[in-house]
């Protein structure tokens, strides 16, 4: 699971790995995240709140319950539904450009093929059109300030990543490349 920093401007694991350790947002995208209007720096409350959040939104269950010690919303599913968000599938490219376009249809003739949608669990989703598996996810800079509703006992559902995924090849300088975009939808 990926996302984007503002603080280094660029991507960035959506894993937190220890509570002292933030996940490479900015402090405000991390306050941002958890809901909070507090200026200065980050509290251990702030980390703690964060760090399960950020757990949470990668499917941990851990703290789905109803009770002071499982207090995040209990889910029938990981994975969020997928409402308005078609369904595209990548697979080997096909021949049809000039400019070099031919050595880069043979270097990736075989690659994986993979179904990518967005989901209203926050996440652009890439899994493995043969088997099923999740191959990456993508959490958007647009939806980090709604991501704790996600986890929200009280939660109504929104749209988060709804919008369609589509992917292209194209001439980057002199490097050919497969370049996915995908847009929030009704959730942006």
């Amino acid at each position: 699971v990926l996302s984007w920093s503002d603080e280094s401007n660029a991507g960035i694991p959506f894993k937190w790995t220890t509570t002292a350790s933030p996940i490479g947002y900015s402090t405000t995208q991390i306050k941002t995240l958890i809901g909070s209007t507090t200026a200065g720096a980050l509290t251990d409350a702030d980390r703690v709140l964060g760090q399960n959040i950020v757990n949470y939104i990668r499917g941990d269950r851990s703290l789905e319950g109803t009770t002071d010690a499982k207090p995040l919303r209990v889910r029938a599913s990981r994975q969020g539904d997928i409402v308005n968000s078609e369904i595209w599938y990548t697979g080997g490219p096909i021949s049809n450009y000039s400019m070099g376009y031919s050595a880069f249809v043979t270097e990736q003739k075989d690659r994986n093929p993979v179904l990518y949608v967005g989901g209203n669990d926050g996440m652009l989703h890439g899994f493995s059109a043969t088997d099923g598996t999740e191959k990456i996810a993508y959490v958007p800079r647009g939806v980090v300030i709604e991501l704790k509703k996600l986890a929200d006992p009280k939660y109504n559902h929104q749209y988060f990543v709804d919008g369609s995924p589509m992917t292209g090849d194209v001439l980057d300088g002199s490097t050919w490349r497969t370049i996915l975009v995908g847009s929030l939808g009704a959730g942006g």
